[in-house]
């Protein structure tokens, strides 16, 4: 592969030097500008080209952080395939541009903590996704292709090419910031680790308690599972959804179906398979009518 996707001085696992461990458990990080720049060309790269149903966009994160990865693990091959398969399996999806400065901030966690700094990177990752593509859809999807867009289509209608030229540049400017965003994310990142050295704990402790909460408010929000099952008792009918599950819990079948694929990934379950499931019992219990479409309010 062109030098412009891989480090000119990469080695493999019996070149690679050993990773240097300090005093306090931490190592000493070894990412360059350099190589932080080739993870945002990798990004660029694939950026939705390699997507899973089950994990979203972690299949680019994972080509994306390869190198860098592989720079971070030295010689320890096998902590290098825990880290790896821990981008594969951790899902991830955020507005591509900006989607760097996240993933770069997750790498300053990992090339300081090493495996001791997956989890808080995961977390990191899950609980910030969410509220940083907020960002990003508006000041990059949204404003630039409305506003400039309108500008330029009705500077064309004039005949002026102006506006044109200047959505253009504005793109470039995107695509050239897009490329610095992993060094951004990872100074941000490691500054945020050597300012809170002392108090590591309480960072990972926040971000999995945020993480948890963004997944849980999605469990709610995101997930619709009705019943048009009815009871009915001579002249008397109670609808299952609105006069019993929705009084004790409401939206309780979408987090009994939350909580049971949890289980099943806990207990090793492929995540395509717990998809696969999940539409069939929908086709079974559609047609028997136990599942189906809520009236409209």
């Amino acid at each position: 592969m062109s030098d412009f996707f891989r480090p000119k001085d990469f080695k493999d696992f019996d070149e690679a030097p050993a990773p240097v461990q300090l005093p306090d458990g931490s190592y000493e990080p070894v990412l360059t500008r350099e190589d932080l720049r080739i993870c945002s060309r990798r990004m660029l790269l694939m950026d939705t080209a390699s997507y899973s149903y089950a994990t979203q966009n972690a299949p680019c994160c994972a080509f994306a952080a390869y190198y860098a990865l592989r720079k971070i693990y030295g010689n320890d091959e096998d902590a290098f395939n825990a880290a790896i398969l821990n981008q594969l399996d951790c899902v991830f999806n955020a507005t591509p541009p900006v989607s760097g400065l996240l993933l770069g901030a997750g790498l300053a966690m990992e090339d300081k903590g090493h495996l001791a700094g997956m989890q808080a990177e995961n977390d990191l990752k899950i609980g910030l996704m969410g509220p940083l593509s907020g960002v990003g859809d508006v000041l990059i999807w949204i404003l630039p292709m409305t506003i400039l867009g309108s500008i330029a289509g009705y500077m064309a209608m004039q005949g002026n090419p102006v506006g044109i030229l200047l959505w253009v540049a504005v793109w470039a400017a995107i695509l050239v910031w897009r490329l610095q965003n992993y060094v951004q994310g990872y100074n941000a990142g490691a500054k945020v680790i050597t300012g809170m050295a002392d108090r590591i704990s309480v960072l990972t402790d926040a971000a999995s308690i945020l993480g948890l909460t963004v997944v849980g408010s999605l469990i709610y929000s995101a997930i619709t599972i009705y019943t048009p099952v009815t009871f009915a008792f001579g002249d008397v009918s109670l609808p299952l959804q609105t006069g019993v599950l929705d009084q004790i819990f409401p939206n309780l079948l979408a987090v009994l179906v939350a909580a049971l694929a949890y289980r099943l990934i806990k207990r090793g379950v492929k995540l395509n398979w717990i998809i696969l499931g999940i539409i069939v019992a929908c086709w079974v219990c559609a047609a028997f009518g136990i599942l189906g479409v809520p009236p409209a309010a």
